[in-house]
């Protein structure tokens, strides 16, 4: 792309595919491509020549938001989390069976979604864009919506806003910090630091060659395909924050998990006991009890499903945080763990006997000391 044209545009306009100077408003009108593609689609018998391909490429070209210096394009992963998590919400309000019937489906639809995208370790930003949205949506709802409409006390306000900005830094950090388990080859495009020992230099490595790379790599390390690069104990590649979990990141990253199911299980809890009448279980210990009058106002319906999906991300926070300290209670990480279990055909319970009932201290103890 010519750098002088790209310097002179304005924020509606853009170099497109072609190399061709182009508008947001000129693309309201359909591409030759998409025409073609119908006009081969109604053909009687179809035309296989339908070059979906070229029409998916041209879409995704155009689809852009005005921007300083040129408009940006938005990949199609990122856009729709954007439209399909508010729609889901504003649909599983409207009713019982509409909650029913969405919470099923979108759940099915993000495990089946995350499910393929690993198997075939496709790099996308879909995961991360609807942690962002996700988080960002149920902390304006209960703000604008919750706080106003049912009196919320201030005590518990400052509770939730704290917790948020906790678990909010503790995964900017792990994403922060993954770079530093990526294995550093090229010594003369780094500054190199004698006493860092973050960086993990070539000539440190071990006797271990990465299948992937053909390189000399340290122990307990493997190659990340979404990433592009050789990972140092490698614990799982997170779509959800958009890095890998390796060595110098996996504390923030376990931080963030036990935080974060503390979180949204106490939003949960405060929006549905405030909405539905609460019976006391311990002390001030509260739980919802008959909520069969939140579908009478949409707002409250909103806010009700917000508390149901804050509910379903505690839990599912708290799994995995439960599963963390299990690994890390083996000295292993997840995908070594999924390594043995490929060679002993899937039997893991040996872990058990070998490793955890003698080493949990020492395991432990060479977590925190990054060992």
């Amino acid at each position: 792309m010519n750098d002088n044209r790209s310097d002179n545009l304005h924020c509606c306009e853009y170099i497109n595919m072609n190399e061709e100077k182009s508008t947001i408003i000129s693309d309201l009108c359909i591409c030759p491509p998409f025409g073609n593609c119908c006009s081969n689609l109604l053909k009687c018998p179809p035309s296989r020549d339908i070059e979906i391909n070229v029409m998916v490429a041209n879409f995704q070209d155009r689809f852009r938001i005005p921007w300083q210096g040129g408009a940006r394009r938005i990949s199609l992963d990122s856009a729709v989390p954007l439209l399909l998590f508010p729609a889901s919400l504003y649909f599983a309000a409207q009713g019982f069976w509409p909650t029913i019937l969405i919470f099923p489906l979108v759940t099915l639809f993000l495990y089946y979604t995350h499910r393929t995208v690993r198997k075939y370790r496709v790099a996308t930003k879909f995961f991360y864009v609807w942690t962002l949205t996700s988080a960002s949506l149920m902390l304006t709802v209960f703000q604008f919506l919750v706080v106003p409409m049912l009196d919320i006390n201030t005590n518990e306000n400052i509770i939730i806003t704290v917790t948020m900005v906790a678990t909010a830094a503790c995964f900017y950090f792990t994403k922060k910090h993954a770079i530093k388990s990526h294995l550093k080859y090229d010594l003369e495009m780094i500054n190199v630091n004698e006493t860092d020992e973050n960086l993990v230099l070539i000539n440190e490595t071990e006797n271990i060659q990465c299948n992937t790379c053909k390189r000399n790599v340290p122990s307990r390390t493997y190659h990340c395909f979404v990433c592009k690069t050789c990972v140092i104990q490698q614990h799982i590649h997170s779509y959800w924050i958009d890095c890998c979990i390796g060595k110098h990141n996996r504390k923030p990253y376990m931080a963030g998990l036990v935080l974060g199911s503390v979180l949204f299980t106490f939003l949960s809890n405060l929006i549905l006991t405030t909405l539905c009448h609460p019976f006391n279980v311990f002390a001030t210990i509260m739980l919802p009890d008959d909520c069969s009058d939140v579908y009478y106002d949409i707002m409250y319906g909103i806010c009700f499903v917000s508390g149901l999906y804050c509910s379903a991300v505690g839990i599912i926070l708290f799994l995995m945080f439960i599963n963390d300290i299990y690994m890390v209670s083996l000295g292993i990480t997840y995908h070594e763990w999924q390594e043995q279990c490929k060679d002993f055909k899937g039997d893991c319970h040996w872990f058990l006997s070998r490793h955890a009932i003698r080493n949990i201290l020492l395991n432990w103890r060479a977590f925190f000391n990054n060992v």
